[in-house]
């Protein structure tokens, strides 16, 4: 089967949805595009902050957004064949360690098997009962008296040493992601069918150019918020936030005293950060339960509650990015994506906040197969997962690794037991817990009167 006949299929398993993209690889002039042949999504209730805690909920979401899918491709029986997806990994489980190996080269220099070799020794002897190893993503080398070396395919010597980033999650964690991913009949490759999510929506909206300036793509789901740094072409920190758009219905639910599905349907239906464009005679009309009146509410109101919250989230997110060291050294700025994206105004509070360029992500190298789909990918941010894990079954987050297929893994296999380089050159990253916290410089902002609402 040729590669462009190949089908890649990218579930984001978020807080409150699930997200599935159908992709195919075409080439032109040895340029990788994307061509999106069915997409879907289906609301989720059992998932909490990136955990699932109901298997059976998350698997009938995944079925409905893999319905709708196969429905836009045209590809009714799709769901009657097993599948095989690549699947997000979120939440505050994630942990990483910095740890270092070193291994005896074949030869006099080191070659590609070399490099795999320590990366198979890496997993096997870092490997735990309670967490698995999503990523190994090496720092920097060493070559014999040669240190920091990006790339050490080439150099002389017999000694090859590598220091590493190990991005694990609770296997508890993953053990239901799968479970949840078998109910539904699509398995999950063992040794790359896991992404952390904010490296998998990097794949989707980041160019090259982005990542040489330096960017933080900031992907604001459902419960958590997903940090990414990059840096000279390399990704240098991460972070996941407890905090995301379910945050803001919650607080417009205790603030004007409505039911969950009320405010999410206020939040959503008014859609807005500025006050300035509310005024206060403008009401909102918020639907209740069955036989009884709907709330009126002052519009103002809901939109200074949504900026308020929005605000502390810019506010963490610059604080991660001063905490790692690259408050100055991001040219291309904040990029934006993730459902809570889609408020109007959002760029403009982080602007506010970061005092940083900030633009809203739009997906990389689509192919423009079908217009409504494409369409639908480019307007709505909330895509940005999915669209980055279809690609993840492709390529890789560091263009010096060449990403090798399925068949190619199944040969080296049969040669040897070791795992491939399937892996990437990362400089940096830190995944981690945020506490629920307010950035103390943002309430002085606001008790200072910088944000005049």
């Amino acid at each position: 089967m040729s590669e462009n006949n190949v089908f890649h299929l990218g579930i984001d398993i978020g807080s409150t949805k699930v997200a599935a993209v159908l992709a195919k690889l075409k080439k032109h002039n040895n340029h990788s595009m994307l061509e999106v042949i069915g997409l879907g999504s289906a609301r989720n209730e059992g998932v909490y902050r990136g955990i699932i805690n109901n298997p059976i909920k998350t698997k009938d979401a995944i079925r409905q957004a893999l319905e709708l899918a196969a429905k836009k491709a045209q590809m009714a029986d799709l769901l009657h064949y097993p599948l095989t997806a690549t699947v997000n990994v979120s939440g505050t489980h994630l942990e990483t360690t910095s740890e270092t190996g070193s291994i005896t080269c074949k030869s006099t220099f080191v070659q590609g098997d070399d490099v795999a070799a320590l990366l198979a020794d890496m997993q096997q002897t870092f490997d735990s009962d309670t967490n698995q190893i999503i990523h190994l993503l090496p720092l920097k080398f060493a070559v014999g008296d040669q240190h920091d070396i990006k790339d050490p395919v080439g150099h002389t010597g017999l000694k090859l040493s590598g220091n590493f980033q190990i991005v694990t999650a609770k296997k508890s964690a993953i053990h239901q992601i799968r479970d949840s991913l078998q109910k539904a009949n699509i398995q999950v490759d063992e040794e790359d069918g896991f992404a952390a999510s904010p490296l998998a929506s990097g794949l989707a909206v980041l160019s090259e150019d982005h990542k040489n300036l330096g960017v933080v793509l900031v992907d604001i789901g459902g419960g958590t918020t997903d940090i990414a740094i990059y840096h000279e072409g390399l990704l240098r920190h991460a972070a996941v936030l407890p905090f995301g758009g379910n945050h803001i219905t919650n607080d417009i639910k205790e603030g004007c005293n409505l039911t969950h599905e009320s405010a999410e349907e206020a939040k959503t239906t008014l859609g807005e950060t500025n006050p300035d464009a509310c005024s206060l005679n403008t009401i909102l009309m918020v639907p209740t339960a069955d036989g009884i009146p709907p709330i009126e509410i002052v519009a103002r109101n809901i939109v200074l509650i949504a900026r308020a919250r929005l605000r502390e989230i810019a506010a963490l997110v610059f604080a991660e990015i001063k905490k790692a060291g690259y408050e100055h050294k991001l040219r291309a700025g904040v990029i934006l994506t993730g459902g809570t994206s889609k408020i109007n105004g959002i760029d403009s509070i982080f602007r506010d906040v970061t005092k940083m360029h900030v633009q809203i992500g739009k997906p990389q190298n689509l192919e423009r197969f079908n217009a409504p789909i494409h369409d639908s990918l480019v307007n709505d941010p909330s895509y940005a997962t999915a669209l980055g894990l279809a690609w993840s079954s492709i390529k890789p987050l560091d263009k010096r690794v060449e990403k090798k297929s399925k068949q190619e893994k199944e040969q080296e296999k049969k040669k040897t037991s070791s795992s491939i380089w399937g892996n990437f050159g990362i400089k940096d990253i830190k995944i981690k817990e945020v506490g629920s916290y307010i950035w103390k410089g943002l309430m002085h902002d606001d008790m200072e009167g910088k944000d005049k609402y």
